[in-house]
């Protein structure tokens, strides 16, 4: 569990890092290159696709894990839009809180 940890510490690190590049460099109009990549069919498009169904994936089971709670729709939503900007620090507090139990962190409240 803590090598799991430790990249989720260095994953956050990393995807915050070139966030902020990536922002003083083109800005934050990350929506309008996004549906301009999906719509060019090609194999970006095909990358952004598979990108967008694995963050519904994830968001769904984040909000199944939560209990389908108001909090836990708003942290569907902020996984959807931020990504492993969210998802890395939550799956580090959530093995945190579950003192490294693997089943109590995929299930969460049904644990």
């Amino acid at each position: 569990m803590n090598a799991v940890r430790g990249f989720l510490v260095l994953a956050t690190i990393a995807i915050y890092a070139m966030t902020v590049t990536v922002v003083i460099g083109h800005g934050v109009n990350w929506p309008a290159v996004a549906v301009g990549d999906l719509l060019d069919l090609n194999w970006r498009s095909q990358f952004d696709l598979d990108f967008i169904l694995y963050l519904l994936l994830v968001s769904t089971w984040i909000v199944w894990r939560e209990g389908a709670t108001a909090r836990a729709y708003v942290f569907g939503v902020l996984n959807f839009m931020m990504g492993g900007m969210f998802a890395f620090p939550y799956l580090l507090h959530a093995s945190v809180a579950a003192r490294g139990r693997v089943r109590t962190v995929l299930l969460g409240v049904h644990d």
